[in-house]
């Protein structure tokens, strides 16, 4: 056998040895595990839907026998009220509970009522049966805002209250649930894909809404450095 021969036997030979070894190698590296309330977090959401376009009787006492029941459980942080609702059976929601509805989310400024968008109101009652909290409770921090009210908390500086807030048509609330983190409440919100959801990392509460499909994370400091940069930015020549 010439010496050509013999190395490239050699060397197969070699190879024959190495590369079985290289599973058991690979077999013995650590498998990156995510952290268990992570895993429980990632598949807390019930498989639940919002419910389909909803009506109005046309007689305030023609409602249906028989459905199912859209119940909500709010508190509201400023006013001290509670409330505990039947909105909606079926297909139909009741009027009546609407009013209470809308007197409950006034502006807590100047007691202003305005007509809530109801499927705001489905929007938190599927976040709740998402999150497996069909009876929790929902802390309300913020309903309507009349324009009064957003202009002078725009003035303020103090909030994110933005120039066309959909607080100012009844479609948004700000709100916490009692044992939910917020992170996961925003989580719940979006899946939703039914409006606006705006996260509040440092007040740990998140805005719902029912206005155009969007997201945003809140952060002070940086909204601040932004507002800085705008103010002392050369002016624009268009």
């Amino acid at each position: 056998m010439s010496s050509r021969k013999v190395a490239i036997f050699g060397v197969i030979a070699l190879l024959g040895v190495v590369v079985p070894a290289l599973p058991a190698a690979s077999a013995r590296k650590p498998i990156a595990r995510k952290h268990p309330r992570l895993h429980v977090l990632a598949h807390a959401f019930a498989t639940v839907a919002l419910p389909g376009v909803g009506l109005l009787p046309d007689d305030e006492y023609d409602l249906p026998a028989d459905g199912q029941k859209y119940e909500l459980k709010l508190a509201h942080s400023h006013t001290g009220e509670m409330i505990d609702v039947v909105y909606r059976i079926g297909d139909t929601y009741i009027p009546e509970a609407l009013d209470e509805l809308n007197h409950f989310l006034r502006d807590s400024h100047n007691e202003e009522v305005s007509m809530y968008d109801p499927r705001t109101f489905d929007v938190l009652h599927t976040m709740l049966a998402k999150l497996r909290k069909p009876n929790g409770v929902i802390d309300v921090l913020s309903g309507y805002r009349s324009q009064e009210t957003n202009d002078m908390l725009r003035e303020s500086g103090t909030t994110n209250a933005a120039e066309h807030s959909q607080h100012i048509v009844a479609k948004a609330v700000d709100l916490r649930v009692a044992g939910v983190p917020a992170p996961l409440l925003r989580d719940a919100a979006k899946s939703l894909e039914a409006g606006g959801v705006g996260y509040y990392p440092a007040s740990q509460f998140v805005h719902v809404d029912v206005g155009p499909v969007r997201q945003w994370t809140y952060t002070p400091h940086k909204a601040h450095r932004r507002s800085r940069r705008a103010k002392h930015a050369p002016p624009k020549h268009t």
